[in-house]
Formats: C-alpha cells, structure tokens, sequence
C-alpha cells in the first residue's frame, strides 16, 4: 500500500519530507511498535476515496465559468437535430 513506512518519531522528525512526498502521489504509512497507525495522503487522493467532491452539475458551471463559454456565442439551437431520435435496432431478448 504505501510506499514508505516511518516510525511515529521519524515521522515527527522528518514531517516536512512526508508531507512533499504525500502532495507527490506518494502514500506515507505511520507505525508505532512496528504496527501501522496512521497513513499520510495528499488531499486529491483522500477526495478520491471519501468521495468528497462537488456535485457534477457545480463543477460543470464552474468549468463553463472558467473556459467563458457564454462568451462563445453558442446555444441550444446549434445542437439541435444532431441526435438521432430513432429507436435504434431491434434485439431479441
């Protein structure tokens, strides 16, 4: 799992390392008497596992606001008729 295991005090002592290698994708395992306590993660890859993120429609305003694509002058209407609204084929089931 992780890459790297420190002793509690080493991690004391060397807490600034941890934390780089943790923002570089690197997991950090903390023991104490040789048993793992504790993991140190960057913040995007505890997102990733608590699923802690904006809903989809937020981050997609978001991306709409960042990329100002109301400025582009594109609406609906361009995308009208694009999809085919046909049943698609049969299938036997």
């Amino acid at each position: 799992m992780a890459e790297k295991t420190y002793s509690v005090a080493e991690a004391r002592q060397n807490f600034a390392r941890l934390i780089r290698s943790a923002e570089r994708g690197r997991a950090i395992e903390i023991t104490r008497r040789g048993e793992p306590v504790a993991v140190v993660l960057s913040a995007a890859q505890y997102l990733a596992l608590t699923g802690e993120r904006p809903p989809f429609l937020e981050t997609l305003s978001r991306l709409r606001e960042r990329l100002e694509v109301e400025d582009l002058g594109i609406g609906d209407e361009e995308f009208e008729g694009l999809r085919d609204e046909s049943p698609g084929r049969e299938v036997a089931l």
